[in-house]
């Protein structure tokens, strides 16, 4: 079972690739190992134990920290379905519910404090026998269940009425938490595999107490001259050094029996120049950042295939490095012993390891200026390389910011402080160059470069040179802050950042704190969608379960039935217009794309269907789009003619059916447009915002590329509410806020209540003015997406009211999101 485990790692990162051999090496090594036993069913155990955490040690080094979790998971999960660990029965309908976390359409959510998602899926959870009371025990006894959901670690939380017996249960538990408090799944599922996994600390906690050096030190003495180790590298992580460190201890000297060779154009030859000279002679070689050079990885794979064949020196050893890559191949990476070295992460490693880059002798003799400014610097570094975590609320896009851009972002601060001697700071100078040319170098997007920027606003002035607070806009956040010490020596500083700056807070990168539960919810479907992907496929996944085929059918001819006689006639509809306007040819193009749409669902399903009949042989994208619709899924080719979204394929077809239901709506009155229109139920909304601008300019003889559109909030939060389109542009409806909530009486954007992901806004009203009209103040820009993944799906900026500072809501990420999966 172990083995097969492995070899489906590949799935995940296509670095993950085991040999049997190598296998076979680590089984050998584990029996070797394990304690002897006088008694035969004890000592059947010992080799059993022994056999589990030698190939969870040596598979778990070579995976990234964010995969651990999931491999020991899929090996827990394994275990408890052949009934080798666990006191429950096995129970296949809830280890899917488990992983898959499916919805279910029931009356309207009674919870004011429970989001939706979470209601719907506990509608989904009561189709499972053991848990068909739960919905309504929810309702009922909701105070008791509020104070559960509100914990910090609901997990460890008792439940309330008899569902507090299910702490005997962990695993069904296990459900509850998955839809109530998606957020915590990670930390439920880790006490979960440290309880019910024999010594399941040791997996957990593997290798926590040995460095960097002292696992490579492991690796080495499991390495062969035919097994080379092979490092995947990490930004900030540091191979090389302690590899330097082990060939000294070794009694290697380097460029005579240690070759360190960085891999390029022209550099093959003096890579097998040096492996031939290390295989004679029993050297060690480094090959730096094989990932360079793809295709002269065949030739370096057939040479060590050679290697072995005639017998290395036993000292000879190969060390490879790379950056994750699918070109490096499965021959070399499946011989190696991996090893992934990630730097520690959070913001206050981050900054230890920023200002600890600088030489302490340089520090001491830099002027109290230089040193606060430098500080600051670091802060400003340490906030861009973590804020990544937070996923779209953090950037649009992701960046190679690296210590580099710190090191020559100080150069240039050293040599403008040089420069003024003692004189007046040039703030303005040093933000341009550290936010548009050193840092602003890697980014693209505009509103990742304009957060860049505020944060230097924020930072980099005069307050900066005494004490100052460095959580931006935290004056409301009672007890979090962390000042910026007045200038003092090296190490005060190291230890003033280890005084006081506390565990890692969305707070600290001006987020509101529900960022940290997004983030946590993003990351818990991220794993649970992974494991899915590991699960075996094309057969049943237990007794009584449905086969893929068997769900994919059912789904299909469920869709069938939807929108198999869907379609919308273009062509009657424009010769009984009168006059094509603006709006209209908005309309009309919406209709054509949704008549591709439509076709290519009722062809690709009545293509599947003759396949399962046997009248057509099975082809690639029919079985792919089997298995879409088995996972739940928006078949890929339904995606590319369909607008951006995430939602999985039952949220997707309720939404499909809305969409079309407007379009059917304005087909009844196409002269107009509707009082009020679902903005983010357009496939291109931005075509719409066009035709107010279009058609603001014709009623008033304006010139078109002078006219931009401006928004504002009303208090209306239902179309039912309006009483007539508007005169002077749209009603528009749909957007949900991220990152803030807006106050309906005055309009303005406040804080998020606790626990509150999106604020659902009320109508909007837009129109077009000049671009003169639209500078005002106490406006902020923010931005409007497609989907929650932001990034390519913005669209437009609407206009909300503010009283704080719009910097403050720049780097809390406020956006409006067209289409959640709330």
């Amino acid at each position: 079972m172990l083995y097969f485990l492995l070899t489906k790692l590949c799935i995940i990162d296509p670095m993950y690739e085991y040999s049997l051999d190598s296998f076979m090496t680590f089984f050998e090594k584990s029996v070797r190992k394990a304690p002897a036993k006088d008694n035969l069913q004890e000592r059947v155990i010992s080799l059993r134990d022994s056999l589990r955490i030698s190939i969870f040690t040596w598979v778990s080094r070579g995976l990234f920290e964010r995969h651990k979790l999931i491999f020991l998971a899929q090996l827990t999960f394994n275990l408890m379905k052949r009934g080798i660990i666990g006191t429950e029965d096995w129970n296949e309908a809830q280890f899917q519910f488990l992983i898959r976390a499916p919805t279910k359409a029931t009356d309207p959510n009674p919870l004011s404090w429970l989001p939706d998602t979470a209601w719907t899926a506990t509608a989904a959870l009561a189709d499972i026998d053991e848990f068909g009371k739960f919905t309504s025990d929810l309702v009922e006894a909701a105070p008791r269940f509020r104070e559960w959901f509100n914990a910090i670690a609901p997990e460890d939380e008792k439940l309330p009425l008899d569902w507090a017996g299910l702490d005997r249960q962990p695993f069904q538990k296990m459900l509850i938490v998955r839809c109530l408090r998606p957020d915590r799944m990670t930390s439920a599922l880790t006490s979960f595999i440290r309880n019910i996994l024999p010594d399941g600390s040791s997996y957990i906690e593997c290798d926590s107490t040995l460095n960097s050096l002292e696992i490579l030190d492991s690796c080495i003495a499991d390495s062969t001259p035919t097994t080379p180790i092979y490092f995947i590298l990490s930004p900030g992580a540091n191979v090389v050094a302690d590899l330097d460190k082990k060939a000294t201890e070794n009694g290697l000297q380097k460029g005579v029996s240690y070759h360190n060779v960085s891999m390029g154009q022209g550099q093959d030859i003096v890579a097998m120049s040096c492996l031939e000279t290390a295989h004679r002679n029993g050297h060690w070689v480094i090959l730096n950042n094989v990932h360079l050079m793809p295709k002269w990885l065949v030739e370096l794979e057939k040479k060590l295939d050679e290697y072995a064949a005639e017998g290395s020196h036993e000292k000879f050893r190969v060390f490879l490095t790379s950056d994750p890559s699918n070109a490096i191949p499965i021959g070399i990476l499946n011989r190696c012993i991996k090893l992934t070295n990630e730097p520690p992460a959070g913001l206050k490693a981050n900054l230890k390891r920023a200002w600890c880059h600088f030489p302490k002798d340089y520090i001491e003799e830099a002027d109290s200026k230089t040193k606060s400014i430098l500080f600051g610097l670091c802060h400003f570094h340490s906030i861009l390389m973590e804020r990544k975590q937070f996923g779209p609320m953090g950037y649009n896009m992701n960046y190679p910011f690296s210590i580099g851009d710190l090191r020559d972002s100080a150069t240039c601060l050293q040599n403008y402080m040089d420069n003024i001697g003692g004189g007046k700071i040039p703030w303005q100078d040093l933000k341009y160059i550290f936010g548009e040319i050193m840092y602003g170098g890697h980014i693209v997007n505009d509103f990742d470069r304009l957060l860049a920027n505020e944060y230097l606003n924020y930072y980099m002035k005069d307050e900066l040179l005494d004490e100052t607070e460095m959580y931006p806009f935290a004056e409301d956040e009672k007890g979090v802050s962390f000042m910026s010490p007045a200038p003092t020596s090296f190490d005060k500083y190291i230890e003033h950042i280890d005084k006081n700056m506390a565990g890692d807070t969305p707070i600290a990168f001006g987020l509101h704190p529900n960022a940290e539960i997004d983030f946590r919810t993003h990351q818990s479907n991220t794993m649970f969608n992974t494991l899915i992907e590991l699960q075996p496929k094309g057969v049943s996944s237990g007794e009584g379960a449905a086969s893929p085929q068997q769900v994919a059918e059912a789904t299909a001819n469920e869709l069938l039935d939807k929108f198999g006689e869907k379609n919308f006639d273009v062509e009657e509809l424009v010769r009984s217009l009168d006059e094509m306007g603006p709006y209209q040819n908005v309309f009309i193009q919406e209709m054509d794309i949704m008549n591709v749409l439509l076709a290519e669902i009722r062809r690709s399903i009545k293509e599947l269907h003759l396949g399962f009949a046997g009248e057509l042989t099975m082809s690639e994208a029919m079985e792919d789009l089997m298995m879409s619709l088995y996972m739940d899924r928006v078949p890929v080719s339904w995606a590319k003619r369909a607008w951006p979204s995430l939602k999985p394929l039952g949220s997707w077809a309720k939404n499909f059916s809305d969409r079309l239901f407007q379009l059917e709506e304005w087909m009844n009155n196409p002269s107009e447009i509707p009082k009020v229109t679902w903005l983010s139920g357009l496939v291109n909304p931005t075509s719409f915002l066009t035709a107010i601008c279009q058609v603001t300019a014709q009623k008033n003889q304006w010139e078109l590329d002078k006219l931009v559109t401006f928004t504002r909030v009303t208090k209306m939060m239902s179309a039912d509410e309006v009483d007539a389109g508007s005169r002077d542009g749209a009603y528009i409806i749909g957007l949900s806020l991220q990152g803030a909530s807006i106050d309906i009486p005055s309009g303005q954007l406040q804080k998020s209540k606790p626990k509150e992901i999106f604020c659902q806004m009320p109508i909007i009203h837009v129109k077009a003015v000049t671009r003169e009209k639209a500078n005002v103040g106490g406006i902020y820009q923010c931005p409007v997406y497609m989907t929650e993944s932001r990034g390519p799906t913005w669209y437009f900026n609407a206009q909300l009211k503010t009283s704080s500072p719009p910097a403050k809501w720049t780097l809390a990420g406020v956006a409006l999101i067209g289409e959640t999966n709330n």
